[in-house]
């Protein structure tokens, strides 16, 4: 038992302190013994009932144990770690005796006598850390034992109305053509589907993100301009674009490349077409229910070039890290951006060439029946108004971002940049944009996680994302839970990415104390 000097210094006082009553010892057991009494009787309870329910679910037993045999053994330690610690336990406690050390024996005392020392250290159960601890326990019980609740609701109403607990349906033909997917018919399987739409919502949000951060640099910096026709038209596009939902953003453009002044695509009424001077190939097809631009198309050893332009990628990055050596040890310009894609460049034409060009060019083309576009990369007026949405709408939150952080770009930064006459274009380039990205990153991240979401509001314009494929197949009369599932997991995990690599970008460029 630890002893302090305070307790040393009584042990003589306390030789002549009367002992406790062997009546409030007894009152203190049996306060000691109800309290153990009644955790167990709850913990029996909980188990009794599963038990005489002839419940058989594995997890609820468990649980029922965990209250049975860890809480009540839990408790008792702690009544005798502090028997040990402050000689006083929760019924001692409440009857007012302790367990004390005289300097002859151990004594059970009154704590009403003022000769009798406070303990130095508190109760485990009076401890605001082993609180702390019991309470994020309780807590954790509770979460698990809620959603464990919920799990067997929803499996006890999948058998009521039978539905498929596992994921063997995604084996299951599809049973629907999907929109500009011609290599999938209605017999190929759920996954397969649910494959086509993850690369539509990846697209989407690709090109969304990068229409977004495009336009809301250019938006940001228009905004804070000293002309004032271009501020205040900047202004005009944020107020607008954000004050309204992204829904009717999407539906407006839906309107527009359907009854707008884009040609039709029939017989009748081709699509334009733009062609390469002095020849027939085109370079874009736009109408209103379809467009198109050339694509690559994949010939032989792909595997072995990408493997190539990853070995470039490397030697980039390494001629990166070598350009800003040299520019630390000799002060001059590193241009590491230039030799940096000059190397990666070069290389890449080279190991094209040297494995026998693994990819050619595919051009657009309308077909004979002059009804569809044969060649090159097509898509049609659902994705266009999904991600010119998408983006316009999100540049205006971006714009705000990037006009906030570079207000809060300390003023003599950009003084500075002036007196050593910059102008305005290197002025941003060099000072106010790299010090803003410090700051306008994070809030960024949350608008790329948002505009990732809300590419399941492609389901409005008919594009095929990842959720429309999920509700389609949903409507099929396949499992929606599992569905949902599947589609909360791979958002969640696509925004993970992407906020794990513009965090990874955020913490290279902080400034670093030394």
């Amino acid at each position: 038992m630890k002893r302090t000097a305070a307790t040393n210094r009584t042990q003589l006082d306390l030789a002549t302190v009367p002992s406790a009553p062997y009546s409030k010892r007894a009152l203190a057991l049996l306060g000691d013994l109800l309290l153990l009494t009644l955790v167990g009787v709850i913990s029996i309870w909980q188990l009794g009932l599963r038990l005489l329910d002839n419940y058989s679910d594995i997890a609820e037993l468990a649980l029922a144990w965990v209250f049975i045999a860890l809480v009540p053994t839990a408790i008792l330690i702690v009544m005798l770690v502090d028997t040990v610690r402050i000689g006083q336990t929760p019924g001692m406690a409440a009857v007012g005796i302790r367990s004390i050390y005289d300097g002859n024996a151990q004594r059970t005392l009154s704590t009403e006598d003022p000769r009798v020392p406070e303990p130095d250290i508190p109760a485990l159960w009076r401890d605001v850390r082993m609180i702390r601890i019991a309470g994020q326990g309780l807590a954790l019980v509770f979460v698990v034992a809620m959603l464990r609740w919920m799990f067997h609701n929803l499996i006890v109403r999948m058998d009521e109305v039978g539905l498929p607990k596992g994921f063997g349906f995604l084996n299951d033909p599809y049973g629907v053509a999907l929109r500009d997917a011609p290599g999938l018919d209605g017999s190929a399987p759920v996954w397969e589907a649910l494959l086509v739409g993850l690369q539509n919502t990846v697209m989407a949000a690709v090109v969304g993100i990068i229409i977004a951060t495009v336009v809301g640099l250019f938006v940001g910096i228009a905004r804070l301009s000293s002309n004032w026709l271009i501020a205040k038209g900047a202004s005009i596009y944020v107020e607008t674009l954000r004050n309204i939902p992204p829904l009717i953003v999407i539906i407006f453009f839906s309107a527009f490349f359907t009854y707008g002044p884009l040609p039709r695509f029939n017989r009748s009424n081709p699509p334009w077409q733009g062609t390469f001077f002095g020849s027939e190939t085109n370079w874009i097809i736009v109408s209103r229910d379809r467009s198109a631009i050339p694509s690559l198309i994949a010939e032989n050893n792909v595997t072995t070039f990408w493997l190539l332009v990853a070995l470039a990628a490397i030697m980039a990055g390494a001629v990166w890290l070598w350009r800003t050596r040299y520019s630390e040890t000799t002060g001059e310009s590193h241009h590491r951006v230039i030799w940096s894609l000059g190397v990666f460049a070069t290389l890449v034409v080279l190991f094209f060439l040297a494995v026998g060009q693994p990819y050619s060019w595919s051009w657009p083309a309308v077909s004979d029946n002059g009804r569809r576009v044969v060649g090159g990369f097509s898509t049609n007026s659902g994705y266009l108004s999904l991600t010119v949405g998408l983006g316009l709408y999100t540049a205006s939150f971006v714009a705000e971002i990037m006009r906030g952080a570079i207000l809060a770009v300390p003023k003599g930064q950009t003084e500075a940049a002036t007196s050593v006459a910059l102008k305005p274009s290197q002025r941003y380039r060099h000072v106010v944009l790299p010090q803003a990205q410090r700051i306008a990153i994070p809030p960024y991240i949350s608008e790329c996680a948002n505009l990732i979401k809300n590419t399941s509001l492609g389901l409005a314009v008919a594009y095929p994302d990842l959720y429309l494929v999920a509700v389609t197949a949903w409507g099929i009369n396949f499992p929606a839970p599992q569905l949902m599932l599947i589609v909360m997991i791979v958002y969640l995990v696509m925004n993970l990415i992407v906020s794990g690599l513009l965090n990874l970008y955020n913490r290279s460029i902080q400034i670093k104390e030394r």
